[in-house]
């Protein structure tokens, strides 16, 4: 049975602050097309939007023809229904797509992603958003990391997390792709306390090692040496650049 637009937002509201987050930073704005590929109802579409250049173009494709027309009375814009492999979109026309929670959906998650790529214009981006669980190593950096971390974005994850998608758009034709991934448990962290404990110490240590005390440094490397793989749930947010 399809799950209702109402439903979807109660399963979403616990992550949708980082969601969002996640979304605006791998996000370039003031475009001219937007598209977002299997839109469902349209419940992330108004996020879309604000990337938008004034009068800029929302399109959504998904090929349930209830979502969307759920989608429609929701968000002004160009509602589509399609398939991901074949879209009724012009060549290089979009400045920026979005795939969120959709590409594992998908009959066949290549051709869709080569699909985004025709549609992507040189410089565009295409923005991959899931949620899934791996087997990842959690580090529990002290409260200090987080404080001289201040407002810089997170790097990417370590250990590989990923690097499965960031192969999946290299081989779709994207010239360059990175990758964010973030802790999903517990819901409400703020980005760079969802997405520091899976970085490596390495990446972390050349911007904060200056500003920790000797007690905060060895407590990180402990952290870094106690983390050991376990399944949790992630959210893995992969760019891949027109």
């Amino acid at each position: 049975m399809q799950a209702s637009a109402s439903s979807l937002q109660d399963l979403h509201a616990p992550y949708a602050d980082l969601l969002r987050a996640a979304l605006d930073l791998a996000s370039p704005m003031g475009a001219s097309v937007a598209v977002d590929i299997g839109c469902g109802p349209g419940l992330k579409a108004g996020w879309l939007a604000d990337h938008l250049a004034p009068g800029g173009l929302l399109l959504g494709v998904d090929r349930d023809r209830a979502a969307i027309a759920a989608a429609a009375r929701l968000h002004p814009g160009g509602w589509l229904v399609a398939n991901a492999r074949d879209m009724p979109v012009q060549t290089a026309c979009a400045e920026i797509c979005w795939c969120v929670a959709a590409l594992e959906l998908f009959d066949s998650p290549h051709l869709a992603l080569c699909e985004a790529r025709r549609m992507v214009c040189p410089g565009g981006s295409l923005v991959v958003a899931l949620a899934t669980q791996l087997w990842a190593r959690r580090r529990d950096w002290p409260a200090a990391l987080y404080t001289a971390w201040a407002d810089r974005d997170p790097p990417p994850p370590a250990d590989g997390l990923g690097d499965d998608l960031v192969a999946a758009l290299s081989a779709a034709g994207f010239a360059e792709a990175t990758l964010r991934a973030y802790l999903l448990d517990p819901p409400g962290m703020s980005l760079a306390r969802a997405a520091l404990p899976l970085v490596g110490w390495e990446r972390i240590a050349p911007a904060v090692a200056s500003l920790l005390t000797p007690d905060s440094l060895a407590a990180c490397a402990e952290a870094e040496a106690r983390a050991e793989p376990d399944p949790l749930s992630l959210l893995v947010v992969a760019v891949g650049r027109g």
